[in-house]
């Protein structure tokens, strides 16, 4: 990978344990300033007092879900001035539709491999540093797939 990651944010916000620890493990390697929440809750707050660069997010958080995370992001700043990748476990064609109509950039079915967030994050933060154009075929992907590029 020949995109320069040093000093970039990415929050994660996860409440599995195992799954988060990959996470930060992948991250780290790679370069990431990595900050974590466990819960909504807390998400929303570190939200608060920091501007990540990117953003990976369980749906199904403790206290406050992803969908309330994502309208939290979308009153303090319209569109989201950072590029978020959701995962979960169960997310139904309906919830894709609806994260992506928040803010969400790209959906990560559970199980996933710590490889495949890394490039889904670094393709992200490429594409936003490019320009941040998302082709019409990438948003026309079908819901059914495991993974769905936005």
């Amino acid at each position: 990978m020949n995109f320069d990651t040093r000093g970039q944010k990415v929050l994660i916000f996860e409440n599995d344990r195992a799954v988060l620890e990959m996470l930060q493990i992948r991250f780290d390697v790679a370069g990431y300033h990595i900050m974590c929440a466990r819960n909504g809750l807390a998400a929303i707050e570190m939200l608060g007092v920091m501007r990540p660069d990117a953003v990976v997010m369980e749906m199904a958080l403790p206290e406050a879900d992803g969908f309330r995370i994502l309208e939290v992001i979308r009153e303090r700043y319209g569109k989201p001035p950072f590029p978020i990748l959701i995962m979960g476990r169960a997310l139904s064609a309906e919830d894709i539709r609806r994260a992506v109509a928040l803010g969400a950039r790209d959906c990560l079915a559970k199980p996933f491999s710590g490889a495949d967030a890394l490039a889904r994050v670094s393709r992200l933060l490429q594409r936003r540093t490019e320009g941040g154009a998302s082709t019409a075929a990438a948003a026309a992907a079908p819901a059914h797939m495991q993974s769905v590029a936005i």
